[in-house]
C-alpha cells in the first residue's frame, strides 16, 4: 500500500467524524508520515508503525467515535506469567486537560517467591507490605494522553515475581532530547502524537507502581531509571534499590543486607535496621534518622551527610559537602571524610575514644565526657580506654568530635 492509498483510507474512514477531529487525525497522520521520510524510513515502514486505522479508531474516546464503529476493550488476564500484558485505557473525554487523565490498573498474584524484582524505568516506584500472603500490583498513570507510550508487565520465572513498566519497542531513549513524531501507545490505548515525551513527570504527568509484598518474600530489588524509590513497612534479608535520577527513601524498614543507590538524587532513611547497609549518591544528600545496624557506609559526591543512628561502625565520605552525625550506642569504629566540608560527630554511650583528626586548614575542636571542648592540631587523642577508633579527615573544612 502507497502513502497515497493510505491516506486516502484514513480520509474515508473519518468522513462520519466531526470536522475538528478529522483535521487533527489526519495531521498528526501527514506529520508522521513527513517525519518519517525525513529519517530515510519507507512508506511501508511508516505504515506498520501508523497501524490498523479501524483499530486506531476504536481506542478514541467513545463520545467520539460514531456508533458504527464498535467498542472493543482488552481485559486483563490476572496471571503472573502473563508477560507484557496491555488493557485498553479509554480516556474520558478529548478536550480534558492531559493532567486530569487517569488510570488504574490492580492485580493480585498468589504463591511463594524467593524474591521480588520491580523495574520502572520511568515510573516512580512505592512498595510496602501485603496483608495477605499475595502480591499486589497497582499500576497508575495520570496526564499522560499523546505524551508517553508505556506498557507494564509481570511474570514469574525460577522463583522470582517480575513486574514493571517499560518504554514500548521502537520508541525513543531518555537521552534522545529532540522532539520526534511518534505513536503512543500506553496500557493498550494509540494514538498519534508530535512533540518530546521525555519530561513525563512534569506538567501533571505521573506514572507510578505501587506493590505490596508479604512477609514471606526474603529479596528484594528495585530499580527505575528517572522516578522515585519509596519502601515502607517491609522485613526482608536482602534488599537493593536504585534510581539513576531520583530519590531513595526507606521508612519503617528491616533487611539483614540494605544497599540504596542513585545517581543524583537524595537518600534517606527513617527508622531503619539493618545489619550491613550501604547508601550511595552520586550528588545528593544522605539523611538517616533512627537508623540502627552492625556496619554502615555512606557515600555522596558532593552532596551533605546527616546520621542519627545508633551502629558499630561507620564509613562515611562526601567530595564536597558536610559530614554531621549523633551515634548513640556501642560504637566501636568510625571513619569520616570531606574533600572540603565540615564535620562533626557526637558520640554517646562509648567508654573511650582515640580520635584521629586531620584538616589541611580548618579548626579542630575535640571534647570528652561534657567537658569544655579544646582546640587541636592536627593528630591522634586518647580518652577513657580509647576503645573507640575515630578518624575523621577533611581538606579545608573544620572537625568537632565530642565523646562520653
Amino acid at each position: 500500500m502507497t502513502k497515497q492509498e493510505y491516506m486516502k483510507m484514513l480520509q474515508e474512514k473519518l468522513e462520519s467524524f466531526g470536522q475538528g477531529l478529522q483535521e487533527e487525525i489526519l495531521e498528526d497522520y501527514r506529520q508522521h508520515f513527513a517525519e518519517g521520510e525525513k529519517s530515510g524510513k519507507s512508506a511501508e515502514e511508516i505504515i506498520e508503525e501508523l497501524g490498523n486505522i479501524e483499530e486506531m479508531i476504536r481506542e478514541l474516546p467513545e463520545e467520539e467515535v460514531p456508533e458504527e464503529f464498535a467498542k472493543s476493550a482488552m481485559e486483563p488476564v490476572n496471571k503472573a506469567d502473563d508477560a507484557g500484558q496491555k488493557v485498553a485505557d479509554h480516556l474520558e473525554n478529548t478536550d480534558r486537560n492531559v493532567r486530569d487523565t487517569e488510570m488504574k490498573r490492580t492485580f493480585s498474584y498468589s504463591g511463594y517467591y524467593k524474591s521480588v524484582v520491580l523495574e520502572g524505568k520511568t515510573a516512580n516506584v512505592y512498595v510496602g507490605r501485603s496483608e495477605d500472603d499475595s502480591i499486589h500490583v497497582e499500576y497508575e498513570a495520570k496526564g499522560v494522553r499523546s505524551q508517553l507510550n508505556y506498557e507494564y508487565y509481570q511474570y514469574e520465572e525460577d522463583g522470582t515475581f517480575y513486574a514493571g513498566v517499560k518504554r514500548k519497542k521502537g520508541m525513543r531513549d531518555e537521552s534522545d532530547n529532540e522532539d520526534k513524531l511518534v505513536k503512543v501507545t500506553l496500557f493498550g490505548h494509540t494514538i498519534i502524537s508530535y512533540g518530546n515525551i521525555s519530561n513525563f513527570s512534569s506538567d501533571g504527568q505521573l506514572i507510578k507502581l505501587t506493590v505490596k509484598v508479604p512477609t514471606s518474600v526474603p529479596k528484594l530489588n528495585v530499580k527505575v531509571g528517572s522516578g522515585n524509590v519509596f519502601v515502607s513497612g517491609l522485613e526482608v534479608e536482602s534488599f537493593e534499590g536504585s534510581s539513576g535520577s531520583g530519590n531513595v527513601k526507606l521508612e519503617q524498614f528491616v533487611a539483614d543486607r540494605m544497599k540504596a543507590h542513585t545517581g543524583s538524587g537524595n537518600i534517606s532513611a527513617d527508622h531503619v535496621e539493618f545489619i550491613s547497609g550501604n547508601l550511595e549518591t552520586g550528588s545528593g544528600n544522605v539523611n538517616g534518622d533512627m537508623i540502627k545496624g552492625r556496619d554502615l557506609r555512606c557515600g555522596t559526591g558532593s552532596g551533605n551527610i546527616r546520621l542519627d543512628a545508633a551502629v558499630a561502625e561507620y564509613q562515611l565520605g562526601t567530595g564536597s559537602g558536610n559530614i554531621k552525625v549523633k551515634a548513640v550506642g556501642a560504637t566501636e569504629r568510625a571513619s569520616l571524610g570531606t574533600g572540603s566540608g565540615g564535620v562533626k560527630i557526637e558520640l554517646e554511650g562509648i567508654k573511650g575514644m582515640a580520635a584521629t583528626v586531620r584538616s589541611g586548614s580548618g579548626s579542630i575542636r575535640l571534647g570528652w565526657n561534657g567537658e569544655e571542648d579544646r582546640k587541636v592540631k592536627n593528630g591522634t587523642y586518647a580518652y577513657g580506654d580509647s576503645s573507640c577508633k575515630i578518624n575523621v579527615t577533611t581538606g579545608s573544612g573544620s572537625i568537632k568530635v565530642f565523646g562520653k
